[in-house]
């Protein structure tokens, strides 16, 4: 396994590492739901096929990790920010039978190669970029993707009518009421985070992002609350 770590840290969710386990083992972003969807979509592309995988802010790998073993790529590479996220993904996928590089970097940096793989996936990520900067991702997606390949896009998404402000008192608001496991602090902190680090789009403008990319929008999105799954592939 090849681990390619900095010493630099990014400031994200992992410094907030015992809210960010909470938040995945008692499923309040339905993480679970989405996972199911997005092992449906391999099973669907690429059962009993060899097939590279890149994963764009891949955290620790714990969500990922089970149905990389169920169905595993014949290369992964995981790509995140975070030195503690990279050192437990080492972990979490050391089982994997397919060799397995992590690194250091930005999705945008990690997409600016010559490689092409068959499945670049992202989850929760994308909403931390700018809306041009999120073109940008998909203009890299597309020439990073081979054909055939699938683009995996997890991600909060404001709603239609919503606005920045709209959304973020009705995340907000959701989360007081519904997320019960956090203390005050907790809640207090994701807050912070949520305000001065997440920028999510209506799920049309992505769409229109991804389609002038060359990046054709599958059928089978399943929203759970402001939480989807994205899939495409190139045209």
């Amino acid at each position: 396994m090849d681990v390619d770590v900095r010493s630099e840290y990014s400031g994200e969710i992992f410094d907030l590492w015992d809210t960010y386990k909470k938040v995945v083992v008692e499923d309040l972003m339905f993480h679970a739901a989405l996972s199911q969807e997005v092992e449906c979509a391999l099973r669907a592309r690429f059962q009993g096929a060899d097939f590279s995988l890149l994963d764009l802010g891949c955290g620790d790998a714990h969500v990922f990790a089970p149905i990389l073993r169920r169905i595993p790529p014949a290369r992964y590479k995981g790509v995140d920010l975070s030195d503690t996220a990279l050192a437990l993904a080492a972990e979490n996928l050391k089982s994997l039978p397919c060799p397995v590089q992590l690194a250091h970097s930005d999705m945008l940096s990690a997409l600016s190669g010559e490689t092409t793989h068959d499945v670049i996936h992202s989850s929760f990520v994308l909403h931390h970029l700018a809306t041009q900067e999120k073109a940008e991702f998909f203009r890299r997606a597309s020439r990073a993707l081979a054909p055939g390949g699938l683009l995996l896009l997890v991600d909060t998404m404001r709603e239609e009518d919503e606005t920045r402000e709209d959304y973020l008192r009705h995340y907000f608001d959701w989360i007081e009421k519904d997320w019960a496991g956090l203390s005050r602090a907790e809640k207090d902190a994701v807050y912070e985070h949520i305000s001065t680090s997440d920028f999510p789009e209506p799920l049309s403008l992505l769409e229109r992002q991804a389609r002038e990319a060359g990046l054709k929008r599958l059928a089978g999105d399943v929203p759970h609350r402001w939480h989807h799954l994205m899939r495409f592939e190139r045209v």
